[in-house]
């Protein structure tokens, strides 16, 4: 008997110590279109079509209930009406417990002169636009600055942030800062990259452990005294 409560509480413990601690969201999620889609882009809206998103190569998130999220891995992306945000912007039917919400788009430039903009100068197509337009060269490149929270089945949380971004090749920002202003839409192909950063998980502390080795060897103590009274 005394061997097997030793035993008992031994197990009891092992158990303890090895439970794995709840982790929030971290890693990398690199998305971009599904076959023949994109979005459209204007003043007030972005539409991604079909409705859907697929990892790319580097997508690496860890998280609580699943996972880890690795590519290719097809998702549903939300539509949006600027500037509202969104739960659920981003989700993956096969990865129910992870969930990226959006909190907040932008910002863009202050400036909003596109014409004549020299190479790698940006502007945005209006005051208080959240797309930022930028001379490459050989066209423009539209960006876009996203930020929110992922959530999983822990009871944290991961602020995350990333960019989504195309090229217009043979565009200038003037020309589709014309066609935005104007009411007009800019359709294209897109690819983004969020990044997650959390905290590590948590290990308990030396002296927790300490305490609860010395409480386990109180434990036996009092099992052994018992014992003896019988």
């Amino acid at each position: 008997m005394k061997r097997l409560s030793l035993l008992t509480i031994a197990i009891f413990a092992v158990l303890v110590l090895s439970m794995p601690a709840k982790a929030a969201p971290a890693g990398v999620l690199n998305i971009g279109v599904c076959a023949g889609g994109g979005f459209t882009i204007n003043a007030i809206s972005i539409v991604f079509s079909p409705g859907c998103t697929t990892t790319g190569s580097g997508t690496n998130v860890t998280y609580t209930g699943g996972g880890p999220l690795g590519s290719p891995v097809q998702g549903q992306i939300k539509d949006l009406l600027i500037p509202f945000t969104y739960s659920d912007f981003i989700t993956f039917a096969s990865q129910p417990a992870l969930h990226f919400d959006l909190n907040s788009l932008g910002p863009g430039v202050s400036n909003t002169t596109c014409t004549f903009l020299g190479l790698g100068q940006a502007c945005s197509p209006f005051f208080g636009s959240q797309f930022i337009l930028t001379n490459i060269g050989t066209g423009t490149a539209i960006t876009l600055n996203a930020a929110g929270i992922a959530r999983d089945a822990s009871a944290t949380t991961t602020p995350w942030s990333g960019t989504f971004t195309t090229q217009l090749a043979g565009q200038t920002a003037a020309q589709i800062q014309t066609t935005i202003n104007g009411g007009g839409s800019i359709s294209s192909p897109y690819s983004a990259t969020i990044n997650l950063t959390a905290g590590p998980a948590p290990v308990p502390e030396p002296t927790t452990m300490l305490l609860l080795g010395s409480g386990l060897t109180g434990i036996v103590i009092k099992v052994r005294k018992r014992r003896k009274a019988v």
